[in-house]
């Protein structure tokens, strides 16, 4: 789970190559909390295991993101949608081993810094209210300031989004970014492509309210086409060819 977290949600093809452990939530009983028993499982799977990177996945909290802060794992991924257990969105968060291991974790939360007010934004959105804000604070906590893409970077993060399964909200800056930069172009798309464009990377609308706006039938239907749509705004400004194959490679290619 955590492989495929960091390849397909986040778009880094180059995790492949780390070797990593997961390090499961930990729960103490309530009798015997607060005795350091918790850290000291973590410290203790953080010994044993010669790796690139730990990391954990759970449903966020304040307390947990401080306690896993507390010993070396960095914010890197926010949860697109709420979870239906917490009723918050999921943490993913990495504690870097090794120097090509910190190299990724550092530029996954420069990803984490540029993405997460729009990701927040579309899951207020989507779920109808606004998260919890001391959650998000805590979110926030330790980020850099938001540093843009140059070009080169920015067309390579577009692609990897058009060729592959990474969800929207998991690109939202990068998406739009491009769009802002290509706005004048969506005057030659259809009127569905131009309102899903719109609705979610422009105004950052619900699911619901864009497929209305796009004449969808439901949130699913427009999910499915936005891609194809940003794909072929993408062809008219020149950034993919209409064969897939001729740009692929290159998408997908490693970052040395």
């Amino acid at each position: 789970a955590l492989a495929d977290t960091l390849i397909t949600h986040a778009a880094r093809p180059e995790a492949g190559v780390l070797s990593m452990r997961r390090s499961v939530r930990i729960a103490t009983h309530p009798a015997l909390r607060g005795r350091g028993l918790g850290r000291a499982l973590v410290q203790h799977v953080h010994r044993h295991y010669a790796v690139d990177l730990f990391g954990t996945l759970f449903g966020a909290t304040p307390e947990l993101l401080e306690f896993r802060r507390a010993l070396g794992y960095r914010l890197v991924r926010v949860g697109t949608a709420r979870g239906a257990r917490s009723g918050e969105p999921s943490a993913v968060m990495i504690r870097a081993a090794s120097e090509r291991g910190a190299r990724l974790v550092d530029s996954l939360v420069a990803d984490l810094a540029r993405d997460l007010p729009i990701q927040l934004e579309l899951v207020a959105a989507d779920e109808g209210f606004a998260l919890d804000p001391e959650l998000a604070r805590a979110f926030a906590i330790d980020l850099p300031p938001a540093v843009d893409l140059d070009r080169e970077q920015l067309a390579l993060r577009v692609r990897r989004y058009l060729e592959g399964p990474q969800p929207s909200n998991a690109a939202a800056w990068v998406l739009t970014r491009f769009v802002d930069e290509h706005r004048l172009l969506l005057s030659e798309l259809s009127p569905t492509d131009r309102a899903l464009i719109e609705g979610r990377v422009v105004l950052r609308q619900s699911w619901e309210r864009v497929a209305r706006s796009a004449g969808l039938d439901g949130a699913a239907s427009a999910m499915r086409a936005l891609r194809p749509a940003l794909r072929r705004l993408a062809e008219r400004a020149g950034l993919v060819s209409n064969d897939p194959g001729a740009w692929a490679d290159d998408a997908f290619r490693h970052e040395g």
